[in-house]
């Protein structure tokens, strides 16, 4: 791909007209599945932000408490592309992650903003917690709403890059080596958002793999994520899926 295309297509309109897709080539999406759990948790995170109390100081904690997770998956995430993904589409094809790195410090920036509005919103009472509050909110919504378009040019025109210079073979590497640099309680956290976010059979195959590639007890608390994430008819696809026992129902007279 020429840096023509690149070009074009950095037009979010643009890219998802012309930019081919992880169903339609069967190719390894290396953005997918944390990209689906990014947004899952950066929706629910905003939806709560806007609708606790601020005058219940418990609401208020877990709510900021969850706030604080959000705000350091999405640091781990510029982390994880910075140092594994970028180099990959630096050495295919020189600039093309220039304006998403660019995007990339922007985005450190209002986290560190957003945590010094949460600070503040701890700090405040009353009238003037309320009113931060309000500000969080506007914030996060921005930040947000910056995040999704983000995403939705790497998908699209980074995918291109990497899947016209690396076999999937490649680009699993680059997934293995940037999954293992991940510490055990940040995958955890992640799982939490992973789980609930994907589909029926993404959900399936990512857990078969794990179950492959991990000690039974981790796996044990893998599953147990699974069950308190997942609605029921969830949780029955995945036990399908996965061989394992159907969870008995309730009793009959």
């Amino acid at each position: 791909m020429d840096t023509s295309t690149i070009e074009r297509t950095s037009d979010p309109a643009a890219a998802r007209a012309d930019a081919p897709n992880a169903a339609s080539t069967g190719r390894l999406d290396l953005y997918a599945g944390i990209h689906k759990a990014l947004r899952l948790f950066m929706s629910r995170t905003l939806c709560l932000v806007g609708s606790t109390d601020p005058d219940d100081a418990d609401e208020m904690a877990s709510t900021l408490s969850q706030l604080e997770r959000l705000l350091g998956l999405c640091e781990l995430h510029l982390k994880d592309e910075n140092e594994f993904v970028h180099p990959a589409l630096e050495r295919a094809q020189p600039g093309s992650a220039a304006r998403i790195g660019a995007e990339h410090v922007h985005h450190a920036e209002a986290i560190a903003d957003l945590r010094d509005l949460a600070g503040l919103v701890s700090d405040s009472r009353g009238g003037a917690r309320a009113t931060a509050m309000g500000r969080l909110y506007r914030e996060l919504a921005s930040f947000v709403a910056d995040n999704f378009q983000h995403m939705e040019v790497e998908e699209a025109t980074h995918n291109a890059v990497l899947w016209a210079h690396y076999s999937d073979d490649e680009l699993l590497a680059i997934e293995q080596a940037l999954v293992a640099s991940i510490p055990p309680a940040a995958m955890f956290e992640a799982l939490h958002w992973f789980l609930p976010a994907l589909n029926a059979p993404e959900r399936a195959a990512m857990l078969a793999g794990m179950r492959q590639g991990m000690p039974p007890e981790p796996f044990l608390g893998v599953l147990d994520i699974a069950w308190r994430t997942l609605a029921l008819p969830d949780q029955a696809k995945l036990r399908r899926a996965l061989g394992l026992a159907p969870v008995p129902g309730p009793m009959t007279a």
